[in-house]
């Protein structure tokens, strides 16, 4: 079964979750029957490894993993990586992918320029 798991960065602020949240909360509105984690780096939980383990406990065989970063940097590169990894030991019949960061996609990009024009 596939399953989407939005990563993000985190904070000490708790109130900086909330649009994370939002975006999860649209998502699964949208698509009530599959299956969705939100995990973060640090600070907040759940943490990548429980996002993870809770997704498979619920029959995902495939997860793919949504970095909500405006841009490839460390994280998504490095520190992501080697979560995926780790997860890949724990979890060896399950399939990892992930998406390009969200700022990478032309549509998004698109949508903030929009957003920012009409703050003319």
């Amino acid at each position: 079964m596939n399953a989407i798991l939005f990563f993000c960065h985190g904070s000490r602020d708790a109130q900086w979750r909330i649009p994370f949240e939002q975006i999860h909360t649209e998502f699964r509105g949208m698509h009530a029957g599959k299956l969705s984690e939100l995990a973060f780096l640090e600070f907040m939980a759940p943490d990548f490894e429980a996002g993870v383990k809770t997704l498979v406990e619920q029959g995902a065989t495939t997860i793919r993993v949504i970095p909500l970063f405006l841009a490839q940097g460390a994280h998504t590169r490095r520190d992501l990586g080697d979560l995926i990894e780790k997860a890949q030991l724990d979890h060896a019949s399950v399939r990892f992918t992930v998406a390009p960061a969200i700022g990478e996609v032309d549509s998004i990009r698109a949508a903030i320029a929009s957003w920012v024009a009409g703050q003319l």
